[in-house]
């Protein structure tokens, strides 16, 4: 996933505006063919989804990664952390180097939320399931 994303920084900022703009261009297309008002879908906003959603993946697979066992003690949640602060801020270095795109600490917070709302998830979700094992067994 850390290669994914920092394969997308190094695209040129033409290359990335094009990808963004085709998906602002899809998701009108279907929902004016829905008959609902696409005019709120802007390249800013699918940019922002796309950093927010990527880093949330990792997230949960950080977390799988760093903490298999979800046991979350304060050592593993700050290497959790101090990983993924590190690929975000690391991503956005990246961009400093690639014409037409630029590093923004703005984008490493957005990051960051993403990442800790895939972390979230996957607690919630390990939590659940531990939850659900202990009422079968009782």
């Amino acid at each position: 996933m850390i290669a994914l994303i920092w394969g997308a920084s190094t695209v040129p900022g033409m290359g990335s505006s094009h990808a963004s703009l085709s998906v602002v261009e899809a998701l009108r297309f279907v929902l004016d063919s829905l008959g609902l008002v696409s005019g709120w879908v802007t390249n800013l906003l699918v940019r922002k989804v796309a950093h927010f959603t990527e880093y949330a993946v990792l997230g949960v697979l950080a977390s799988s990664a760093l903490d298999p066992g979800a046991r979350r003690t304060r050592s593993r949640i700050l290497l959790i952390g101090a990983v993924l602060a590190l690929v975000a801020s690391l991503d956005e270095s990246i961009q400093l180097f690639v014409p037409g795109r630029s590093g923004m600490v703005t984008d490493v917070l957005l990051d960051c939320c993403g990442a800790a709302a895939g972390v979230a998830l996957r607690t919630l979700v390990v939590r659940r399931r531990g939850r659900d094992r202990r009422k079968i067994a009782d």
